[in-house]
């Protein structure tokens, strides 16, 4: 039997080639924002706003610098005007992959890099509609790379024009992870992953995902992460070598009294505990069962009212004779009695048991032993009709695009 890799790789920038089934996509990166030149506070043609300014809302977990972390981070706010541009920070990766929109229009993407001012809408820019009809016009940018970020230093409209801030969700998830949160391997990461297309697909929530590729539960060194979840996920910075360099060995806490509560928190942890290549090796089952149970303790303290849920874990598919099956020894017995350890007599349970055994095939997992888009896109769907049926919330998406770049179809009638 063989099991999930969820490891370290070389990050490569948005210039690589993005295949669909087997040949190169056309186009993949479509609507770069342009570079223009650094625009002075003073500047006579632009208002600018400070990235401390209140009408910029910031989506997933960013620092007192400004600087985002984890999985698919970034901000949102409405604008007036036909113009906007963004200054990035020293502390921004270069190259960095983002996806933005307009709105409800389809996600574009722009490289951008630190110190750099970058012009992301003008005139002609498509789905433009500022004042027609009384339609709000919506800016939204969201770091595709799980291990890349940026640093917001400044947001410019034209002179005569200004921002306003958008009021959050009444409701939220915190997804907490690995690599198969965070959307590693694909095609655009963390806005591929089915983190996304289930808090996407749901609509309406705010959404947070905690995750970042080799992580463990167990607080211990792994895969190159020198914590586990159960002592990063309290911190505002992943675990990779950004946070490194800014905060070494002491990461900024995440202030959670100082943001909207999770309503539901999930779970999607044990994949690297289980894997013997771990630098101290597998953790065993009682370890991580006890593990499970303290980040369980933890979530509760830190949101007294959420609905925790936890998915069990994939591990994979083995050849069995001519056909394949699921590996089905990824910690089952102990993330069902860490469940089972919350579990009261009136049945007033705030953990829950997802079992993600018969959503994947063979197929939905790639060579590198992560989703599929196709996979990612399956686990969604069945979480959001999990959450649905479990606790009443209604899908709330009618139409904005989820995923970018996946409306695969065929219309030829005949062959």
């Amino acid at each position: 039997m063989r099991f999930i890799p969820v490891i370290l790789a070389c990050l490569s920038l948005a210039t690589a080639t993005i295949l669909e089934n087997g040949q190169a996509r056309l186009d993949p990166y479509p609507g770069q924002a342009t570079k223009i030149a650094t625009i002075a506070d003073s500047d006579p043609n632009w208002k600018t706003y400070p990235p401390d300014a209140h009408q910029i809302g910031y989506k997933g977990r960013w620092c007192s610098k400004y600087v985002s972390w984890w999985s698919s981070p970034g901000i949102k706010f409405r604008y007036a005007g036909n113009d906007l541009a963004i200054t990035f920070g020293n502390y921004t990766s270069n190259g960095v992959l983002l996806a933005w929109r307009i709105t409800g229009q389809p996600w574009n993407f722009a490289n951008v890099t630190a110190g750099d001012t970058y012009q992301f809408i003008n005139k002609d820019t498509p789905g433009q509609l500022t004042a027609v009809d009384g339609q709000e016009t919506t800016f939204e940018f969201r770091v595709t790379n799980w291990a890349l970020g940026v640093q917001l230093h400044r947001v410019h409209v034209a002179k005569g024009y200004r921002i306003y801030g958008i009021p959050e969700f009444n409701k939220k998830i915190e997804m907490i992870g690995d690599s198969l949160t965070a959307g590693y391997t694909g095609t655009y990461e963390g806005i591929s992953s089915f983190a996304w297309g289930l808090c996407e697909g749901l609509g309406n929530i705010e959404f947070t995902f905690t995750a970042y590729s080799g992580i463990c539960l167990t607080d211990n060194l792994c895969w190159g992460n020198p914590r586990g979840q159960l002592y990063q996920w309290l911190q505002t910075s992943d675990t990779g070598f950004r946070a490194q360099q800014i905060y070494g060995t002491n990461p900024e806490p995440w202030q959670f009294d100082k943001y909207q509560k999770a309503d539901i928190v999930i779970i999607n942890l044990g994949t690297n505990d289980s894997n013997a290549y771990t630098e101290t090796g597998t953790v065993p089952d009682d370890e991580f069962k006890a593990n499970y149970i303290a980040l369980i303790n933890s979530i509760h303290e830190k949101y007294p009212r959420a609905q925790i849920i936890a998915m069990q874990i994939w591990q994979g598919f083995y050849q069995y004779g001519n056909t394949y099956l699921q590996n089905l020894e990824g910690y089952q017995g102990a993330i069902l009695g860490a469940v089972d350890n919350f579990k009261k007599k009136d049945g007033s349970n705030f953990v829950h048991y997802f079992n993600t055994t018969g959503i994947l095939q063979h197929n939905d997992i790639n060579p590198l032993w992560h989703l599929t888009d196709a996979g990612n896109i399956k686990v969604a769907a069945h979480l959001m009709q999990y959450i649905k049926l479990t606790f009443g919330w209604e899908l709330g998406n009618t139409g904005k695009e989820v995923y970018s770049h996946t409306s695969y179809y065929n219309d030829l009638p005949d062959y």
